[in-house]
């Protein structure tokens, strides 16, 4: 099992329909994170990194925290804090490692109003 425990970058963000067809990424073409996991827990911040919006979209920002636990696939961070009050509960993940720089997150809870329809890339920084 790749380590979970560092400082991660987000690289990039993709969307999908129900049919796996990709879609406008919620988080735009230069989607911005960090992700900082320790032993015990996990604090995780993404937002749309474009300096200007089209006047019709509304920029995605989330951010939280809390203990988790990771099965090797399955990350659960029991979440104490956060942006929004919608993501105040259990956020579900299911984790790939593509080496150990890099790391495919595709959340089952709803965060930025999609579910498993959303794969987060990050890559290991610290």
């Amino acid at each position: 099992m790749e380590p979970l425990v560092g400082v991660w970058r987000l690289i990039e963000a993709r969307a999908f329909d129900g049919q796996e067809r990709e879609l406008p990424s919620p988080l735009g073409p230069q989607p911005m994170g960090v992700a900082v996991i320790t032993d015990a827990r996990i604090m995780a911040v993404g937002g749309d990194g474009r300096m200007v919006l089209p006047p019709a979209i509304k920029r995605a920002f989330a951010a939280y925290s809390g203990e988790y636990t990771f099965d090797g696939t399955t990350l659960v961070t029991h979440v104490d804090a956060a942006s929004d009050a919608d993501i105040l509960e259990d956020q579900v993940r299911n984790v790939r490692f593509d080496g150990p720089r890099r790391m495919i997150v595709v959340p089952v809870s709803r965060l930025f109003g999609k579910g498993g329809g959303l794969e987060l890339v990050w890559e290991r920084c610290g």
